[in-house]
């Protein structure tokens, strides 16, 4: 186990393998109570997913699989469930800061790959609620697998790594990357329940909370393409980020001409290559 760098908050817990530091952190969650900042990490994750439940594995050493329990509060009151799904977001585009201060220029696309500016990935993120028996509102886990060094044989052709943008030896060392991404995430997510605090309606992109999240995340203005659960396909340009951070693409309708349709669910692809927004 390796200890968090203040005594006073939240354990991060190293683990030398890992099924999936999701199901640890919900096992955690489910055995001592939520607790806000709990995080698993290991450099070994061995049944690891994506979204709609991909597998998602890398090589021992290779990536860093981190997962980070998200109840924030504001003046002592949870988050509101109704802004949860921004946690995801938010999260993410913390991800991107502090690999662009690691030397990794990097974006968000959404609605929670971390790419280089190429458009191959450098991180997946992924978040799952989790429920809270003590009365005072779900939380959320946000799990990550940050792509270190698979020294040259990246296991798809559409992914990166920290290696391959920065050099290996200025890599930083697994758990200490683990327990600076906890660090960078909780911080935001706290930032982001202080902004809401007291919106009963879920915000858009418009809101300075979320500012962080519009500034890094290159999907906007972009032609998409979203793969939407049930099989259908929407292609249009992203306009905007609606309610709860849904993506609005704007698109030609056969019968209704042109419209605007929240997306909150789906794999969306950016058309036409990739380009590097935000810092």
């Amino acid at each position: 186990m390796h200890a968090p760098h203040d005594p006073a908050a939240p354990g991060l817990v190293w683990l030398d393998s890992a099924g999936s530091t999701q199901d640890e952190v919900l096992a955690r969650v489910g055995r001592e109570g939520p607790r806000h900042g709990l995080a698993v990490a290991t450099a070994d994750q061995r049944a690891g997913r994506g979204r709609h439940s991909r597998v998602w594995s890398a090589a021992p050493g290779a990536a860093l699989a981190l997962s980070v329990h998200l109840r924030p509060a504001a003046g002592g009151t949870p988050l509101a469930p109704v802004h949860l799904s921004w946690l995801s977001l938010v999260a993410s585009a913390a991800v991107v800061e502090h690999l662009a201060g690691l030397g990794a220029t990097a974006h968000l696309k959404w609605p929670n790959d971390v790419l280089a500016p190429d458009g191959r990935k450098l991180c997946g993120v992924l978040a799952t609620v989790a429920p809270a028996a003590d009365g005072g509102g779900p939380g959320v886990v946000v799990g990550m697998g940050v792509n270190l060094d698979h020294r040259g044989a990246a296991p798809v052709a559409t992914a990166t790594d920290l290696a391959e943008q920065i050099g290996a030896e200025a890599v930083p060392a697994p758990r200490g990357l683990a327990a600076a991404l906890r660090d960078a995430v909780v911080g935001a997510a706290d930032r982001f329940a202080a902004a809401v605090a007291g919106e009963a309606e879920a915000v858009d992109g418009r809101h300075p909370a979320v500012a962080a999240v519009t500034q890094r995340l290159s999907t906007l203005g972009r032609e998409v393409r979203a793969e939407l659960p049930g099989g259908d396909v929407l292609e249009g340009t992203a306009v905007a980020l609606g309610p709860g951070g849904a993506l609005r693409v704007s698109h030609v309708t056969a019968d209704r001409g042109r419209i605007e349709t929240e997306v909150r669910a789906g794999d969306v692809a950016h058309l036409r290559g990739d380009v590097h927004r935000g810092a």
